[in-house]
């Protein structure tokens, strides 16, 4: 019989089950897929107003000292060499070979000081790959995840929300810029960032996250803002309708940037970041495939995994993310498709359970907010 793993926490964890979470195994992270509001509420809610959402999980690397920027920017495809005190930009970490380790968000905390948000199923290689490059460096490497709780706030009302609840000036907090900030009797850091497609804030909260948690809902119920807690399943819906990638799915080793539409986070024009030659050499080569989704017009339930099939049931890619997209009402799925086929508009099929179903290549982003 084998041994079962035990299940990391957030330090919201009790919460959520008290408040009708159901908890799944996550990257090794016990968090919750919905409550009992349902995933189709919160996403709808988010959209609507607002949504919190315990993101812990997610893995916050500190890089400081003297070469900290010129470490960071050999690490990152965009360019980090620009990057102000206060601001936070999105990049890549790469291999040698261009493939792609994660992707992250970095936040320019100090003048030698570098606050590297990176994703939970790869929190410890990244920490790894980070504290390689820093070999001979004036720079020291800390991972900051135990320290740090993250929560995202996003949604139309959720700079309003937080703004109520300290005297600081959330909304004049830009986009990708960040502040610290008193909150509920402790210290977070805000940065104006997200992965829904909506306005919002990210809080690096220093210690009492369950006392901000609720108290931001306690205000939002006070104040008449309707506010609830979003799960694992609705935060996947909120990040495919913008077209944001998981990594994994749209986004990995055998994937290249320009293949996953972020070209625009590869800095080929500024300083030597490590997968530079080879992103050089795949630009110039040109695309054969290329992200693009798929809107289902036969009932079925595309999944990661299926096979994509063109005018002549030939198979021409895979599923690498399906899911019922709320906003357009519509089951989509993510694929690479070869470039003939991915025009918007071209019929093709999804294999669903030995049957091809009738889908078309969608116009993207499924969704843009109008705040945004």
């Amino acid at each position: 019989m084998s041994e079962s793993i035990e299940l990391k926490r957030t330090a919201l964890h009790d919460w959520h089950e008290a408040h009708g979470g159901r908890m799944v195994d996550f990257a090794g992270w016990s968090l919750p897929v919905f409550y009992e509001t349902g995933a189709l509420a919160e996403h709808h809610g988010t959209r609507a107003s607002v949504g919190l959402f315990d993101i812990d999980h997610m893995g916050q690397v500190e890089v400081t000292g003297s070469d900290a920027g010129a470490v960071v920017d050999r690490l990152v495809s965009s360019d980090m060499a620009s990057l102000e005190e206060g601001s936070a930009r999105y990049g890549l970490l790469c291999n040698e070979a261009g493939g792609v380790l994660d992707d992250v968000i970095v936040y320019r905390t100090g003048e030698s000081t570098y606050l590297i948000v990176v994703n939970a199923g790869n929190r410890e290689s990244d920490a790894a790959w980070i504290e390689a490059a820093v070999t001979g460096s004036d720079c020291t490497v800390v991972d900051r995840s135990a320290d740090l709780a993250m929560m995202a706030i996003q949604g139309p009302n959720a700079v309003g929300l937080v703004d109520g609840v300290t005297d600081s000036d959330i909304g004049g907090i830009e986009r990708f810029t960040s502040a610290t900030i008193e909150l509920f009797g402790t210290t977070a850091l805000v940065g104006r960032t997200g992965y829904t497609g909506e306005d919002g804030v990210e809080l690096f909260v220093h210690g009492g996250s369950i006392d901000v948690w609720t108290g931001l809902l306690a205000h939002a119920e006070e104040v008449g803002i309707d506010a609830m807690a979003v799960g694992l399943s609705a935060r996947d819906s909120l990040r495919f309708e913008p077209g944001y990638p998981l990594y994994g799915h749209e986004l990995g080793l055998d994937i290249t940037p320009f293949e996953a539409r972020l070209g625009w986070a590869v800095h080929l024009d500024g300083s030597d970041f490590i997968g530079k030659e080879a992103l050089v050499a795949a630009k110039a080569a040109g695309l054969t495939r290329r992200l693009e989704t798929l809107v289902m017009e036969d009932k079925g339930v595309p999944r990661e995994g299926s096979t994509v099939l063109d005018a002549d049931g030939n198979e021409i890619a895979t599923v690498v993310s399906g899911i019922f997209a709320p906003t357009v009402d519509a089951f989509v799925a993510n694929a690479f498709l070869p470039r003939e086929h991915g025009e918007v508009g071209t019929a093709l099929a999804i294999d669903i359970r030995g049957t091809a179903k009738a889908a078309r290549v969608a116009k993207r982003p499924l969704y843009r907010s109008p705040s945004l």
